[in-house]
């Protein structure tokens, strides 16, 4: 016993005997009992020396499994052999298909009856009408199938955000009365590499599950981007190879039509828009003056907002009215009134209003803007000048186009130019050369850019003619090339600057009268800037200040008694 371990035996406390099992052995009669020092020498005594070894031996095995070092060993194992077998199961669950619903939601939860219709989309008339012949066969596939037609597969919608492209694809499932399965591009890649493609193998199985149905992929360029070969992201290209094998792999008599929808057209793969898939791409536009009108209630002031609005989206149009609405309900307003709308707009366009203070630079600054804007026969009319500050801008000058214009003269642009460099002109005859400000940095960058598309977008210069440079940078340029480009850039601009400087120079009694009367009003609208201009609405004139007291020595107060 001195010789097996009497150190441990000294020790106190109960000891778990890991005692191994020997068949008819006195051993397995104390196997997996708690010892104590006494016990297991009350043991030894009614057993032969061998026996006795065993125990002994026994007893200093299961009080070494017990230290702490060993649970840790025991615990680690246990934990690696759990973790290895849970990730076999994930593997082989994911290549199987059948990857647990928490990672993977199933793709018919995307389904739903959409209740929206072509009669709840403003405008989009000519959009409307090439959508109807998806409609026509998602409602009757047979009739189409009895004559051999085939219909698109695919029909993609290219728009800038806003525009109602989500809302269309809503409408043709609406008027079919099929259903609409809705997905993200962006969703496709989530959580493990290579989820795209078992999504895209599950879209389009639950898609002909509830055929005759309608798919809808938003921001498609997100799946669809062009194809890279870049080492580093080998599963880059599965999402979009498995799309492109599942719009080839189902028979468009399967009344399935995959409806997608991009802002970014040029960036999507080739084989997207290859014949069998996209075969038709439908432009989605911003609403015209018309369009615009129709969103708004029907009265002269909202035919002003109107034509204030061209070119917004309906998401815009929606966000203005939003906007006046938050602001009437600070204001404890029981309506939405016009001055509502027209603060909105301002405020969308130019920022909050900073504190009001009175700005002769920006007076004369903006003065020269709309008269420039009324002395120019082929400007944008005139809709109105302020000089109250908002956001970074001093002040502002709006205007209204007459109609919705798709193209424009080179006499228009070389107006606009015109009304852009009036600003710093305004400045310089009130102020002089040295003393003009920065604030006419943002009128120069975007005459630059029209000046620019003038000569390499829209073929409007002699020199370089009809050539049209889509890249600036393109290295392929040749020197003389960019030269000239240059050249015929600089010319625009500085012939530009030369006839304004000559005609608000010639009517600098007028620009005055109107920087004044801004001073004072702060907003003129066209009509008060004609009236301000024929001598018929006149700011008050205050009399003269009243010259300086002239300093006395002051008098001590008497005191009384």
């Amino acid at each position: 016993l001195r010789n097996f371990g009497s150190q441990d035996l000294q020790t106190s406390g109960i000891r778990s005997s890991f005692i191994l099992d020997t068949r008819k052995s006195p051993i397995k009669e104390a196997k997996k009992k708690e010892l104590r020092q006494t016990e297991l020498k009350e043991l030894l005594k009614d057993h032969p020396p061998s026996v006795q070894l065993q125990l002994v031996e026994a007893y200093r095995k299961g009080f070494q499994s017990s230290t702490e070092s060993d649970k840790k060993s025991r615990m680690f194992e246990t934990l690696t052999n759990n973790f290895g077998k849970i990730l076999l199961f994930l593997i082989t669950q994911h290549y199987l298909g059948a990857f647990p619903k928490m990672l993977d939601p199933s793709v018919a939860s995307f389904a739903e009856n959409a209740d929206v219709t072509f009669g709840d989309v403003q405008g989009c008339d000519e959009v409307k009408k090439e959508l109807q012949d998806v409609v026509e066969f998602l409602r009757n596939p047979e009739k189409f199938n009895r004559i051999g037609a085939k219909l698109p597969k695919g029909v993609l919608l290219v728009g800038p955000p806003g525009v109602g492209k989500t809302l269309l694809a809503k409408a043709v499932s609406g008027e079919a009365q099929v259903p609409f399965l809705y997905v993200s591009g962006s969703s496709f890649e989530e959580v493990f590499v290579g989820m795209g493609a078992s999504r895209v193998r599950q879209l389009f199985s639950a898609a002909k599950q509830h055929a005759p149905c309608l798919i809808f992929i938003d921001e498609i360029d997100s799946v669809g981007r062009n194809r890279t070969s870049s080492p580093h992201h080998p599963y880059a290209n599965q999402t979009i190879n498995q799309l492109l094998a599942e719009m080839d792999g189902f028979q468009s008599t399967e009344g399935i039509i995959v409806l997608g929808a991009t802002n970014q057209a040029e960036d999507l793969d080739k084989a997207l828009l290859r014949p069998g898939r996209f075969d038709v791409q439908i432009h989605v536009s911003p609403p015209t003056y018309e369009v615009s009108f129709e969103l708004k209630l029907v009265f002269s002031e909202y035919q002003k907002l109107a034509h204030g609005t061209v070119g917004y989206t309906g998401a815009d149009i929606q966000n203005l009215v939003n906007q006046a609405a938050i602001t009437a309900g600070l204001r404890n307003d029981s309506v939405v009134g016009m001055h509502h709308l027209w603060e909105a707009r301002d405020k969308l366009l130019m920022g909050p209003p900073l504190d009001e203070q009175t700005n002769r630079v920006s007076a004369y600054h903006e003065a020269g803007h709309a008269l420039m804007a009324l002395l120019t026969p082929e400007s944008t009319p005139l809709h109105k000048v302020t000089i109250i500050p908002r956001g970074d801008a001093g002040g502002h000058t709006s205007f209204l186009q007459d109609k919705d214009l798709s193209f424009y003269t080179r006499a228009q642009l070389l107006a606009q130019l015109d009304v852009l460099m009036a600003g710093r002109v305004g400045e310089e005859l009130a102020f002089g050369t040295d003393r003009v400000t920065t604030g006419a940095g943002d009128d120069f960058r975007k005459a630059t850019a029209l000046a620019q598309s003038m000569v390499v977008r829209f073929g409007l210069s002699s020199k370089l003619g009809p050539r049209v440079v889509t890249d600036l940078q393109n290295n392929h340029l040749s020197q003389s090339t960019r030269d000239m480009i240059d050249k015929e850039v600089d010319q625009l601009l500085n012939e530009s600057l030369a006839r304004t400087r000559s005609v608000l120079t010639n009517h600098s009694k007028q620009h005055k009268t109107l920087a004044e009367a801004l001073l004072h009003f702060e907003t003129l609208t066209k009509d008060e800037v004609n009236a301000v201009l024929a001598g018929k609405m006149k700011p008050p004139k205050f009399p003269p200040s009243p010259p300086s007291p002239t300093p006395s020595v002051p008098t001590l107060p008497t005191v009384n008694g």
